[in-house]
């Protein structure tokens, strides 16, 4: 059995874990994402530096077998989020966290002495979905969160044509009193609860799962921005849904956590969109939190697949 470490930058916290071939999570650590991206290499750095430490000192288990240094494979998993161009290894964009144009993998390869396997951070969680989780090999990743990104994957490879790509959060549509926002700006999970806000329905500092919990009470003001939120989202992917044809589309992040209730409001809302057009199956991702590290983990593994790497 081999194992990777993978490295998932989110927004405020870096997640990271040591995962088997099998997808089985052995070890894991997690410090707040520096808004720097000098900073996020050192933060990265340290993260391998603990790992080791931790294997060198017996302190990593997988179920009754305690893994060494030889056990882990030299290359390590790392994404991060923003406009990413996967293939060069850099990290083109990221208004939070302060970078552009930082070529990312290379910096972080320098500083470790070992390869890096490089991604998005929300295909690289589709990747990890595809073979750990739902299984499909050919579907549709919708990540909602804070934004909203799209991961097309045909036989099992997330698809990358460029930075931009899978940014479906950043299309212009209306919003509330008809001004013109971005896509996530109307169904986004932060957008969800600043909507209500506006409405006067949540306190400021509320989540989206405040909203649904007054959308479940019957609270007709909540029913109105969920109901307009996954009305604003189905029409922006029947358009894309009519072109690569009825494939399964899996629903990951935050929202994803509303289950069945969120999967039928989702395809009730795509059905009337896409008229004589097939709706697809749609589920929710199966992996938790942790994918995006699972993914990183894993795109280590399958370099290490196509080189002769050595371990660690």
């Amino acid at each position: 059995m081999r194992y990777a470490i993978g490295i998932d930058t989110g927004g405020t916290t870096i997640k990271a874990a040591i995962v088997d071939e099998n997808g089985l999570v052995c070890d894991t650590h997690s410090v707040p994402t520096p808004a720097d991206p000098d900073r996020l290499i050192d933060a990265a750095e340290a993260i391998v530096n603990t790992f080791i430490e931790r294997l060198n000192a017996g302190d990593v288990r997988a179920g009754d077998t305690t893994l060494t240094l030889s056990d882990v494979v030299e290359t390590v998993g790392f994404d991060v989020p923003g406009i990413v161009d996967d293939v060069n290894g850099i990290a083109e964009f990221s208004a939070n966290l302060g970078w552009r144009d930082f070529p990312a993998r290379d910096r972080l390869s320098e500083r470790i002495g070992r390869p890096v396997a490089f991604g998005h951070d929300v295909r690289t969680g589709a990747l990890a979905e595809s073979h750990w989780g739902s299984g499909y090999k050919d579907f549709f990743f919708i990540a909602i969160g804070t934004g909203i990104a799209t991961v097309l994957v045909l036989d099992g490879t997330p698809i990358s044509t460029g930075g931009w790509i899978g940014e479906l959060g950043q299309i212009p549509t209306p919003g509330d009193d008809g001004e013109i926002v971005a896509l996530e700006q109307v169904c986004g999970a932060a957008a969800i609860a600043r909507r209500a806000h506006a409405r006067g329905i949540v306190p400021e500092n509320a989540g989206a799962e405040e909203v649904y919990a007054l959308y479940d009470a019957g609270n007709p003001e909540a029913a109105d921005v969920i109901h307009s939120a996954i009305n604003a989202l189905t029409d922006a992917l029947a358009p894309i849904v009519a072109a690569v044809g009825p494939i399964p589309i899996v629903l990951g992040g935050g929202l994803a956590n509303r289950g069945q209730d969120l999967i039928d409001q989702v395809h009730a809302e795509l059905d009337a969109a896409l008229g004589i057009i097939p709706t697809p199956d749609i589920e929710v991702a199966q992996l938790g939190s942790w994918a995006q590290a699972q993914g990183a983990a894993l795109r280590a593994l399958m370099n290490e697949d196509h080189s002769e790497g050595h371990c660690l």
